[in-house]
């Protein structure tokens, strides 16, 4: 039973120390309780998210992720495709202080008005203090995009949630 006390104690101390597990830094998770419907065939929209579920230093405008420290950053993405009304292929994709980030992006086809599913891009990069982070998203036909539904005696179905955290 020492034995056992003395690996938990030990444990904790290197958790909670400045080199443990949890003093990686801030984190965030945000999500969006609303449609996000293509409007223009093919022309990028910004996602937004207008709620901020989560968050430790890190900050949410409306979808624009602002990083409290420079680092090494988990990211995370995931969309609810599906229609109303239309058909078609949706696209979803990172930006980093307004640029495209390189092979983030993934793509769904929408069969028909019925159809939904999760969609998930995610990434690890180097980021500065001051970063922004965004998640963008095209599709090929208006009335596809990012759906939200919230089914009777449970939780929401948001359009988007967005989490990131530091990992060193």
């Amino acid at each position: 039973m020492r034995t056992i006390l003395s690996a938990i104690f030990v444990s904790a101390v290197f958790l909670t120390s400045p080199g443990g597990a949890f003093a990686a830094g801030g984190y965030i998770q945000a999500s969006s309780l609303e449609d996000q419907i293509v409007k223009e065939a093919n022309k990028p929209q910004a996602v937004t998210m207008k709620s901020t579920d989560a968050a430790k230093g890190i900050k949410n405008n409306n979808g624009v992720v602002i990083l409290d420290q420079s680092g090494t950053y988990f990211t995370i993405v995931g969309v609810q495709v599906g229609s109303r009304g239309g058909t078609g292929l949706v696209r979803l994709w990172f930006q980093t202080n307004g640029k495209d980030v390189d092979n983030t992006n993934c793509e769904q086809t929408v069969p028909n008005p019925e159809f939904t599913t999760v969609m998930i891009s995610q990434g690890v990069a180097e980021y500065k203090k001051g970063d922004k982070i965004n998640a963008m998203m095209s599709g090929s036909a208006p009335g596809i995009g990012f759906v939200y539904k919230k089914p009777s005696g449970e939780p929401a179905v948001p359009s988007v949630i967005f989490s990131a955290w530091k990992i060193d």
